[in-house]
């Protein structure tokens, strides 16, 4: 607990440092102020959209910036500063310069742009905006700054933007993952980030805004309780948003390949509508992992680089982040508006069917002591046929002025069906055979999951005196039937054993969580709160194993059998303090916890399991922007505790694998963890540089690693499991010692000359994971070295290429072992070519990926080429139709291999993916909108003007 201290000792010292000097009085205490106007052209009258309206020091130092609508309005926040310039500006008309005051009138009025007299000849009108800007802890990008193919998606643009990378269906901005992505503030299709990013059209987007979200409980109340969820908003067009939009596609290619479906969005004000279809057989999905949940059942070596499918539909190619060979059948509805004057209402329902088959290899090397090791090597044949129903909604109410309430329920159902064909050797270190097997798993899934969180507050008539609720329930329940036919060999004894069995397993769950929180002003910059907590998670499960004997007769076997009911009780009390001045933002936050975990045992022994816990739990942030530099940071400081899983706790054997068996521990404990997260970011408007630094470090206590026993010689099990030489059984346990950080760092900046920006990703990562094996305990320690680089062009919507390349280098280190040499280098790089030579109407796309593996099992070190080609032509209206012919990987050597390393072993695994095949996909473009009267948009008119000039 000394580390403990210090690490508090130290965060509360920067607080009070950092208060001291917030004290000092200064103009940027008065509120936010917003400069508003109109920008109209002098020679027609009519508003000019897309004109620059930036705000600089008197010294021509770029504060803030922005861009006018679609009717020359402009909004941006002045900067509390005594004078600042403000400057407005569009190619080919003279530029408006004046100074304000903060004693002048925050509304501009119409400003009138003139023509350049100096520019002659014929041009062609362009507004250059900005990148973006900082707006306090958001990072605003403009999306007309970042050229997109023709009819390209918002995967397209936001992949352009600094920081913000996307790969094997996960985005991630500023180094973290990015959990919801919002469209206008609203959740679409319960704010799944795949399903945004593959069905809006970039072309309708109008800013990407990055930013920590706060909990409903936070934005409610104003306190900062340290909850942030990493979300990108996605702001719309004003002119997309009353309308219709979206597209519908077919194809068919060779090996029976297929790939159709659409989505149609219907928008009128508040009101928005959309559906979506999907249905095809090459791993193409546009869903979240939660609708996939037991698609990868009994697959052993995790996920991976998976590449798969090829977008038929979109104008770009495609990469399932799955592996094995995936057919989808999907629709979805989402329905969103604002009932009467009160109330926002969103709401989802989706519904999928995946079919995967996976083909996997894999090779562990585990350490045993000092001077053995030992190889487990397998063949895995894996399908699973899976049905999932997922609706959710969220209701936003201001009842009055006082009351204020958010309700989000969820529920999903799900029905698979799994099949495992596994085949597996285990060798001792001189690579004598120690023992084999063979079996073949058949199980049957139904579950459900409820799930609801209401969040209340009330106002009192003192400004910043609130008091609010929130209420999160939950329920689950998961019922499974599964079969295992089993052979495994002692080599040693040449003794062959063999197993049949049918496991019945009914689990469910029942949790809620209550707070109630106060919060109290102490001035006007600073507010405490109170709070108290409650919660309770339950859990129960009933475990049934029948056998085989002599007579084959079905006889319950006790030693794979259980009945279980778990409790986690927990209360906190919280006390709390923030600060906001100056720019500064400061919390520090003191809970108290007492939890108790129950365990009571009923079959096939009798017994209960009880202990308490007692925890202090600080916590606090440190949070400056300074809006003249656009330098933004934040420290925060938190503390927590993980209960483990029923699972785990249960002392029930699993035995799916007869050579790798698990088994839980009733007397596990709570983890207890501090972490300090820092976040840098400067966005320097003026030349459009981006700088963003991302540091995470964590120390575990009590961590819930792994304590393996590999048999020597044949050994009983609970009593009554044989388990042979070479098979091992793996326990959790509570240990110390587990210690992880890592850093992020990105830097992006355009090259003017070629139109193109360069992004500089630098990652460094250190683990250590402590394990126990045959009862000594092994640390192993990762230290990852990652750099990228990536070239994205601005050029225009008809050339397009990105070039990308990233290596990775880890170092494994493991304790008992200190001479084993598992390090190992990755490298990823990409081209990516679009160019259409005549206007949009033909386009030709090439992607050539390649994967270097250097230092993996033998067998797995490769170099992988995957090379897809597309060539198509749009035709009709507006090129809303498209034809296109795609190949898919051109050389025949797409595949997905995946290194996992765990406190006792190191596993490389090779998966099947999709292979080569050609299709033809037609797609059209559905769009019919609102237009604004065309005297509106004299931008873009073309004609003669004076000069020759054409609009």
């Amino acid at each position: 607990m000394k580390k403990n201290y210090h690490i508090i000792l130290l965060i509360f010292s920067l607080l009070i440092g950092t208060s001291a000097f917030g004290q000092r009085p200064t103009g940027q205490d008065r509120p936010e102020r917003k400069l508003k106007g109109t920008v109209m052209d002098g020679s027609t009258k009519t508003p000019m959209a897309g004109a620059n309206v930036l705000i600089k020091t008197v010294t021509d130092s770029l504060l803030v910036g922005t861009v006018t609508d679609g009717k020359g309005n402009f909004e941006i926040v002045r900067p509390n500063i005594p004078s600042v310039k403000i400057e407005i500006k569009f190619i080919g008309y003279e530029t408006i310069s004046k100074t304000h005051s903060g004693r002048d009138p925050i509304d501009l009025g119409v400003l009138t742009l003139v023509e350049d007299a100096q520019v002659l000849g014929e041009v062609v009108i362009e507004g250059q905006n900005p990148m973006g800007e900082m707006r306090g802890d958001t990072t605003s990008f403009n999306a007309s700054a970042f050229k997109t193919r023709e009819n390209g998606m918002a995967e397209d643009l936001i992949g352009k933007i600094p920081g913000v990378t996307i790969a094997n269906g996960e985005v991630q901005a500023q180094g973290e993952a990015v959990q919801k992505i919002l469209v206008d503030g609203r959740e679409f299709f319960g704010s799944d980030p795949n399903i945004a990013l593959k069905n809006l059209p970039a072309e309708s987007i109008d800013r990407v805004e990055i930013l920590d979200q706060k909990s409903d409980q936070s934005r409610l109340t104003g306190f900062d309780d340290g909850t942030y969820t990493k979300t990108i908003n996605i702001i719309l067009r004003e002119d997309r948003k009353n309308g219709q939009f979206g597209r519908v596609y077919g194809g068919y290619g060779t090996d029976e390949r297929y790939n159709a479906g659409g989505s149609v969005n219907f928008f009128k004000g508040d009101r928005r509508v959309s559906v979506l279809g999907l249905f095809n057989n090459i791993n193409q999905q546009n869903f979240s992992s939660d609708d996939l949940a037991g698609v990868n059942a009994n697959a052993s070596g995790g996920g991976g680089r998976g590449r798969g499918g090829f977008g038929g539909g979109n104008s770009n190619f495609y990469g399932g982040n799955d592996t094995g060979i995936i057919t989808s059948n999907a629709l979805g509805l989402n329905y969103s508006d604002k009932l009467g004057s009160k109330v926002n209402f969103t709401g989802s329902y989706f519904f999928n069917n995946t079919q995967n088959t996976l083909r996997q290899i894999t090779n562990r090397q585990t350490v045993i002591n000092e001077t053995t090791t030992q190889n487990y090597q397998e063949n895995l044949v894996n399908s699973v046929d899976n049905y999932n129903h997922r609706a959710n909604a969220r209701i936003e109410a201001d009842l009055n002025d006082k009351n204020s309430l958010i309700i989000t329920p969820n529920i999903s159902f799900r029905t698979s069906k799994t099949f495992s064909d596994r085949d597996a050797l285990t060798l001792a270190n001189d690579t004598d055979s120690l023992s084999s097997l063979r079996s073949i798993t058949n199980a049957e899934t139904n579950s459900y999951s409820i799930a609801n969180n209401l969040t209340y507050r009330y106002k009192f008539d003192k400004k910043g005196r609130t008091f609010s609720t929130d209420i999160n329930t939950s329920w689950s329940n998961n019922d499974q039937d599964s079969e295992l036919a089993g052979a495994s060999k002692d080599y040693g004894k040449n003794q062959l054993d063999t197993t049949l069995q049918d496991t019945d397993l009914l689990s469910k769950g029942f949790n809620y969580r209550i707070n109630a929180t106060l919060t109290e002003p102490l001035s006007e910059k600073s507010i405490a709160t109170f709070g108290y907590q409650i919660g309770n998670n339950k859990t129960d499960s009933d475990q049934k194993t029948r056998v085989l004997n002599d007579e084959n007769i079905p006889v319950l076997d006790t030693a794979l059998s259980n009945e279980f009911n778990n409790k986690f009780i927990t209360q906190r009390l919280r006390t709390g303090y923030a600060y906001n001045s100056q720019g500064w933002n400061l919390s520090a936050n003191l809970d108290y916890q007492y939890a108790k975990l129950d365990n009571e045992a009923f079959f096939p022994t009798e017994g209960v399991f009880v202990r308490d816990f007692n925890n202090i739990l600080p916590s606090a942030s440190v949070s400056y922007r300074n809006r003249e530099s656009g330098l933004n940071f934040r420290l925060r400081y938190r503390t927590s505790t993980d209960e483990p899983s029923v699972s785990q706790l249960q002392n029930v054997v699993n035995n799916q694998n007869p050579l790798s068996l698990s088994v839980g521990n009733p007397n596990l404990g709570q983890s207890f963890q501090n972490s300090i997260f820092a976040n840098i970011g400067k966005f320097n408007m003026e030349k459009n540089r981006t700088f963003f630094i991302f540091a995470n470090i964590a120390t575990t206590k009590d961590y819930i690693g792994s304590s393996t026993y590999i048999a020597a010689q044949d050994t009983l099990i609970n009593g009554e499991i044989l388990l042979r030489p070479g098979g091992q059984i793996s326990q959790p346990v509570n240990l110390d010692g587990n210690f992880s950080s890592r850093m992020f760092m990105t830097y992006g900046a355009p090259i003017k000359g070629i139109k193109t920006n360069i992004n500089l990703n630098t990652r460094v990562g250190f683990s250590r994971s402590p394990g126990l094996i045959n009862g000594e305990k092994n640390i192993n320690e990762n230290i990852d070295l990652g750099q990228g680089i990536t070239f994205t062009s601005n050029i225009s919507k008809d050339f397009d290429f990105t070039i990308s390349t990233t290596g990775t280098y880890t170092i494994v280190n493991s304790s008992l072992q200190e001479n084993l040499n598992n390090n190992y280098y990755i490298q990823e790089s990409n081209l990516r070519l679009y160019y259409s030579p005549n206007d949009g109407k033909l386009f030709v796309g090439n992607t050539v990926n390649n994967s270097l593996y250097r230092g993996l099992s033998e067998g797995f070190d490769q170099s992988v080429w995957l090379w897809n080609m597309e060539a198509g032509y749009r035709f009709a209206k507006n090129n809303k139709a498209e034809l296109k012919l795609v190949i898919f990987d051109l050389l025949n050597q797409n595949n997905s291999i995946t290194r996992t390393i765990s406190d006792v072993s190191v596993s490389d695994v090779y998966t099947n993916v999709l292979t080569r095949y050609g299709m033809l996909t037609f797609t059209y473009i559905l769009g019919n909108f609102k237009q604004p009267e065309p005297s509106d948009q004299p931008w873009q008119r073309r004609g003669p003007s004076r000069g020759g000039r054409t609009w």
